[in-house]
């Protein structure tokens, strides 16, 4: 059991490795630009501002420069999905302690269930953007935001609450994709 934080961190490791490292080809999309990283993230904070800036450096921290939009898209999506899931683990874990009220671990059930649901929907935004989908990445995001903000306004429920940072780091993680993503659509 000595090595178990080692294994940890090499997991760790490899989980951010295939997410940066993972194919990100997307089909040549018409109109789908290559650009720089800070040219990429420069566009999300026109849309959004110096928060969005920030987030979007993170995200992209460890990509390359001259990807497409697209691929940068499938970068943000895929950390979108690895943070959701996350949350996920930690509202299934609230559901079920036996500490908090039943109304409280029901509150975060009913995200737990929510979460299903946009995990689904933030994993089908990539298969759009693979395939040049424009109606079907924005209906997958507006999925997604809508299950997201759903357990959010359940979350205001809970007195004390430990999730609901998460929860908006979430629903911007999910905005920054989105936005990212559809720079790969002229005209989005």
């Amino acid at each position: 059991m000595k090595n178990t934080p080692i294994i940890c961190v090499v997991a760790v490791s490899l989980g951010a490795i295939s997410l940066l490292s993972g194919s990100t080809d997307a089909t040549a999309c018409a109109g789908d630009p290559s650009m720089s990283v800070a040219d990429a993230c420069h566009k999300t904070s026109a849309w959004q501002g110096q928060r969005e800036l920030e987030l979007c450096r993170q995200t992209l921290r460890g990509a390359r420069d001259g990807l497409t939009a697209s691929a940068y898209g499938v970068i943000a999506v895929r950390a979108a999905l690895q943070s959701s899931e996350a949350t996920e683990s930690a509202g299934k874990k609230l559901a079920q302690d036996p500490k908090i009220s039943e109304d409280a671990r029901a509150v975060y059930q009913s995200c737990v269930d929510m979460y299903g649901f946009a995990h689904a929907d933030v994993a089908a935004m990539e298969g759009a953007l693979k395939a040049c989908s424009l109606a079907d990445f924005r209906r997958f995001w507006e999925g997604a935001l809508a299950s997201v903000d759903h357990c959010a306004r359940k979350l205001q429920l809970v007195d004390g609450d430990v999730l609901r940072r998460t929860v908006e780091a979430d629903r911007e993680r999910i905005l920054l994709a989105f936005i990212l993503g559809g720079l790969s659509f002229p005209k989005l």
